[in-house]
């Protein structure tokens, strides 16, 4: 029955959109249409939330999947339905994903960050500074776990300078983070010889 309903809400979705496509003289009213849409997704979304409750992954994924060729630009849907893609061991595909948003999304800076994230996650540190580094320095800046991720690689690849700047960049941007002045001073320990050199 959920299928069913899912189902239908996709394929009203559907025929709206083609409805709207074809109506060249008679345009729809954009307020209503956005209404309807908004209320389909909103249908989608409390139905994928099911599906995840209850284990079913599968579905959600098939159904982020649907979305995402929807919504190529969405960070939620492309980043969801990679993390499920990573869960359910599907770690091809899920890299795919993060590859494609991030090259139809270049002026989006925080459309690296999954790509670099998933190669961090698997000690691929290297992979990580061509990806963040430059959206780092565009005029919208990324959220700040970019620079945390930045940072981190390159201390995990010993480029404790390119670390420390990177997280001098980011109290600079957020002064109140703690985090980021503590990580800051354990990299300064290590350049002067206090603290051991990180384990490749």
């Amino acid at each position: 029955m959920r299928v069913f309903r899912f189902l239908s809400a996709l394929g009203a979705m559907t025929l709206l959109l083609a409805s709207a496509i074809s109506q060249e003289k008679s345009e729809p009213d954009p307020d209503r249409m956005q209404a309807i849409l908004v209320g389909v997704l909103n249908r989608v979304n409390h139905q994928n939330d099911q599906w995840f409750e209850i284990g079913d992954y599968p579905r959600c994924i098939q159904s982020l999947r649907v979305l995402h060729e929807i919504y190529p630009t969405d960070y939620d849907v492309a980043s969801s339905l990679g993390w499920l893609l990573e869960s359910t061991d599907q770690d091809a595909e899920a890299l795919a994903v993060y590859v494609r948003f991030r090259l139809e999304n270049p002026a989006d800076p925080e459309a690296p960050f999954p790509e670099a994230n998933y190669y961090f996650m698997k000690r691929a540190y290297a992979l990580v500074p061509p990806l963040l580094e430059p959206v780092i320095h565009m005029a919208l800046k990324p959220h700040p776990n970019t620079f945390r991720r930045l940072a981190h690689a390159y201390e995990r690849l010993g480029l404790l300078a390119d670390s420390k700047r990177v997280w001098e960049q980011l109290i600079k941007l957020t002064p109140e983070d703690e985090a980021a002045k503590a990580n800051l001073q354990r990299v300064l320990r290590k350049i002067k010889g206090e603290l051991d050199p990180p384990k490749r």
